[in-house]
């Protein structure tokens, strides 16, 4: 028994390290070459978020930060991964690249890709991602974008987070168990 759980396990995680950068985050060999390059797309995504529900404005200007991610590939087959790279920013100005991954294992099945938002209300929970602690605690479901949606959105603590799909079917928009990873502008990934 202890022999097969194993074999699930490495099954799982070859799954998983194949799947998920194939399903749609933007993976360019030259990022790490070119610590300064810019995400694309992050300016389309925040327009689009805001042509799609007018209140989230007031999220962009009053919150302390926040993440724009223009793309999420998600794929399962029991086992599930999510990849995404993205940018943060504070008080609106750029402070660095945010990438975004999950593993989830249990009965799910299909494919998609999202753009997704995370705001962040206070300083505490802006520096989470800063410190490269930040993870959505497994129970947390985006929001998908909507008009008027915004202005009724609550904060978690300390953070709210939206999506809008961009293609794919899958049974959930659950982004619990996702973990933010931070690099700083200016530095090496």
């Amino acid at each position: 028994m202890k022999n097969a759980s194993l074999g699930y396990l490495l099954c799982a995680a070859l799954f998983v390290s194949v799947a998920a950068p194939a399903c749609g985050g933007s993976q360019k060999d030259a990022k790490s070459a070119a610590a300064a390059e810019r995400v694309e797309g992050i300016d389309d995504t925040i327009a689009l978020f805001k042509k799609k529900d007018s209140t989230i404005a007031e999220l962009f200007s009053s919150s302390t930060g926040y993440v724009v991610i223009p793309s999420v590939g998600k794929g399962a087959l029991i086992v599930g991964g999510a990849h995404g790279d993205g940018e943060a920013f504070e008080g609106g100005a750029y402070i660095g690249q945010v990438s975004v991954s999950e593993v989830s294992l249990g009965a799910q099945v299909g494919g998609q890709s999202y753009s997704q938002v995370v705001f962040f209300e206070t300083p505490e929970a802006l520096r989470k991602l800063k410190d490269n602690s930040f993870q959505f605690a497994a129970e947390v479901s985006a929001i998908g974008v909507d008009q008027g949606v915004a202005k009724n959105a609550k904060f978690k603590d300390g953070v709210a987070t939206f999506v809008i799909p961009k293609q794919g079917l899958m049974a959930s928009a659950a982004v619990g168990g996702q973990k933010l990873s931070f690099t700083p502008a200016g530095a090496k990934k």
